[in-house]
């Protein structure tokens, strides 16, 4: 039994469910504030990329509610032109877009505009697939940006809290909208410091990273192949146990017998074709016979390992195991060991990202420490996900001392709780470049992380040029009005 992957989106339902029980902001019937001493339970605000506060919302509602965010999304919608694509940095973005995706909130045609991201401070607590499709430097169109606006946002709002709670309603909104203004006048009067730091910044990043791509010596091309190998491996939703898990795989190869048996009927039927002569095109006959027979092989092929796993090489035993207990319990093993080795995996990269953190300041000593928290809020799972694997393991030894194994059965190892999150899961088989060569892994980041820093690039020449052409127009109007009022000279730009 397998996880699905609902319409719209990239990830699994599973990995889905567990993000949104990881999140305060998630849950809707978590009360943070009482509702019945406040009208106004919280704030949520939209900022443009330059950390301006577009609108904000006052809850008033207990729990962090979807639709203020939508509300967000439809002002934000009415503002901008219906060619313009929008990148959306939330702390759960991706619970935001499966709304979205699955209740239709709005049309498939403007939902096309949005993209979804999730802030960077937020995503380490996210599941491992879902950072790989949501993080905003892994995500193309997102350039260095990291959502953390709203925090310094909060955190120069979040003096105000303690006397607005006993102001007045019209007092308190006065008060925010006066300290927004400050914000955004503060903010303007730095626009050029502003623009100036996150280009030495980009280009500061750009050239490191060059650097230390060229000194890997790893084709580009092979690392954006891996890179795409790597996200379509990690984008497959994971098996999942069943109370039927023995039937339906035992289901499966019976099909696969009716295929193989069709396909070979349909061979036959196309070589009595050949004998008799009724063949009109014989170029578009062999075309179709290679096809077949292709598709024969194929299907062999995938019969042959499905009969290999089960341990079964004829029907009359397919029909037998069909109400075996010991059979169910061993798949369902498979399926938790399964999900055991892709979370040490998806572990494996997130302690790679903190074990090369530079940490050169409080705001990303922060991030630091609030990524090894959440790496340790992982680990619950993973243990679980091990003794899960013990039971069943000591069940089929049960069923092994029983007899009511198949023959030449042998018990599974269990495995040991101590150690577990410092085992080598890439020496099992041929792993892939991506998860076991450490040059190619350090190449993907480089190389991720310097189209970012083109993308980045262009958007900063692209602010410059917007500042040019407002300071122009600022200019122009304060000529025009002192021409006007003092017939004084113009100010030569």
């Amino acid at each position: 039994d397998k996880d699905s992957i609902e319409e719209g989106m990239k990830i699994s339902v599973s990995m889905l469910e567990e993000c949104g029980e990881s999140f305060t902001a998630a849950d809707e019937k978590r009360q943070k504030v009482s509702t019945q001493f406040f009208s106004d339970t919280d704030l949520m605000a939209m900022l443009c990329c330059h950390d301006h506060v577009l609108w904000l919302v006052n809850l008033t509602l207990a729990g962090e509610k979807q639709h203020y965010a939508l509300a967000l999304m439809d002002k934000l919608k009415n503002h901008i032109p219906d060619d313009m694509t929008v990148g959306l940095l939330y702390n759960i973005g991706c619970q935001l877009e499966r709304s979205c995706c699955k209740w239709g909130f709005f049309e498939p045609p403007v939902l096309s505009h949005f993209e979804f991201a999730i802030s960077v401070f937020h995503a380490c607590r996210h599941q491992w697939p879902c950072q790989v499709v949501y993080y905003p430097h892994k995500r193309e169109g997102f350039g260095l940006s990291d959502g953390e606006g709203c925090e310094h946002l909060w955190s120069s709002l979040k003096p105000l809290i303690s006397p607005l709670r006993v102001s007045g309603f019209h007092q308190c909104m006065f008060v925010l909208n006066m300290q927004v203004c400050h914000l955004d006048r503060k903010s303007i009067a730095t626009l050029g410091q502003w623009l100036l730091h996150h280009w030495k910044g980009c280009q500061s990043r750009k050239e490191s990273v060059e650097w230390a791509l060229g000194a890997i010596g790893v084709d580009k091309e092979v690392l954006r192949a891996e890179w795409k190998a790597q996200v379509h491996n990690q984008m497959k939703p994971a098996p999942r146990q069943s109370k039927k898990k023995d039937e339906q795989e035992i289901t499966k190869v019976l099909e696969l017998e009716e295929l193989v048996a069709a396909r070979s009927q349909t061979i036959s039927s196309l070589e009595i074709q050949l004998m008799t002569g009724r063949v009109d095109n014989i170029t578009t006959f062999n075309i179709e016979v290679a096809e077949v027979r292709s598709q024969l092989d194929k299907l062999k092929d995938t019969l042959r390992r499905r009969c290999t796993a089960l341990g079964v090489n004829d029907r009359a035993n397919l029909a037998r195991l069909k109400t075996n207990k010991y059979l169910h319990i061993q798949m369902n093993a498979l399926a938790l060991k399964t999900r055991l080795c892709d979370r040490l995996h998806q572990r494996k990269f997130e302690q790679e990202r903190l074990e090369r953190s530079y940490r050169q300041g409080f705001s990303e000593q922060r991030l630091h420490t609030h990524a090894e928290s959440a790496l340790q809020c992982h680990e619950p799972t993973i243990l679980h996900l091990v003794s899960s694997y013990n039971s069943l393991c000591d069940q089929l030894e049960a069923l092994i001392r029983q007899r009511r194994h198949p023959h030449g059965t042998v018990a599974p190892h269990r495995i040991s709780r101590e150690g577990i999150f410092n085992l080598d899961v890439d020496d099992v088989g041929d792993p892939p470049a991506w998860l076991s060569d450490e040059d190619v892994c350090a190449g993907i980041r480089l190389l991720l992380e310097k189209d970012h820093c083109l993308e980045e690039e262009e958007r900063l020449c692209r602010e410059r040029c917007h500042i040019q052409e407002w300071v122009m127009d600022e200019l122009h109007v304060v000529n025009v009005v002192r021409a006007r009022q003092s017939k004084l000279p113009l100010v030569i730009s």
